[in-house]
């Protein structure tokens, strides 16, 4: 894996190339709090038929936090990402997002429609926050703020009880190299380590720009993940359905016994779907 800075209108990203530059490229965009290791072990599924183009988001990972909360309007960081990308390859991408990542990738796609191939959804882009009835910007806020003052842990024992439920796999090294480097050690604490302005200014975003206003505007095919646990998600099942019906080239994929991680659940299952997709897609008709 090759780690690739790149300085665009005064702001570093850090990104990470993994594969064969000749190959199709997929861009993967992570979730809120993570960094792009969470894609370690579904990029293994995935780096000896593509090109893997890995970015820690702003305020996250290796990349430095934008300046205004402006700078966090899913339009505005849609226009960096798309400069990063062009730096790094000048063909059509594909582009994977996770959580946040996936509505980042929806306003890539409606702002940027030559430049991206196809969309990979996993569990984003469709729920938060217009699915979920009487949740307004102020509380989510307030919930944000709550559990971002409440990620401080006295041992990674502590760190590992919690993030084991987020996924429905026993816990093992791959999943705790994923979550490594989301942490740094204050105080003889561990607590996030992403920007707690950043998160706060992303929330915001999500109220400013909802990912309903991309999808009369998404003219790419579009592979969307869902999770499946818990079994009844009236708000997830009812935007589900807004999605079908909205964005004209999608295929909607389930993966028994799987949570908002779907890719940490069953990365084998997933890059294989991925995998038969794009070859799809590649081929000539």
């Amino acid at each position: 894996m090759k780690e690739v800075t790149i300085t665009f209108d005064h702001h570093t990203f850090t990104t990470y190339e993994i594969g064969d530059e000749n190959l199709p490229t997929l861009v993967c965009l992570h979730g809120m709090t993570g960094d792009s290791k969470s894609f370690i072990e579904l990029a293994g599924y995935l780096r000896n038929d593509f090109h893997i183009i890995l970015l820690d988001l702003p305020g996250h990972g290796e990349t430095e936090s934008l300046r205004t909360e402006d700078d966090y309007l899913f339009s505005s960081l849609a226009k960096r990402i798309m400069n990063v990308i062009t730096r790094m390859t000048t063909e059509p991408v594909y582009v994977l997002g996770h959580s946040w990542g996936a509505d980042l990738s929806l306003h890539m796609a409606k702002q940027y429609p030559g430049q991206i191939k196809g969309l990979i959804l996993i569990d984003g882009g469709y729920v938060f926050p217009e699915m979920v009835v009487g949740y307004s910007k102020g509380k989510a806020l307030s919930d944000w703020v709550e559990y971002i003052d409440s990620s401080r842990y006295q041992s990674w024992t502590d760190v590992v009880d919690v993030y084991q439920e987020y996924t429905t796999k026993p816990w093992n090294l791959q999943l705790d190299g994923i979550i490594s480097t989301n942490f740094v050690v204050v105080d003889d604490h561990y607590q996030l380590r992403a920007d707690r302005d950043s998160l706060l200014a992303t929330i915001k975003a999500f109220y400013h720009e909802p990912c309903s206003t991309t999808y009369q505007e998404i003219k790419c095919p579009v592979l969307f993940f869902h999770a499946t646990v818990p079994i009844s998600d009236p708000s997830r099942q009812k935007a589900i359905d807004r999605l079908q019906r909205s964005v004209m080239r999608t295929n909607i994929v389930g993966i028994e016994n799987t949570k908002h991680n779907v890719h940490w659940d069953c990365p084998d299952r997933v890059g294989k779907v991925i995998r038969d997709w794009i070859f799809q897609n590649e081929s000539p008709i």
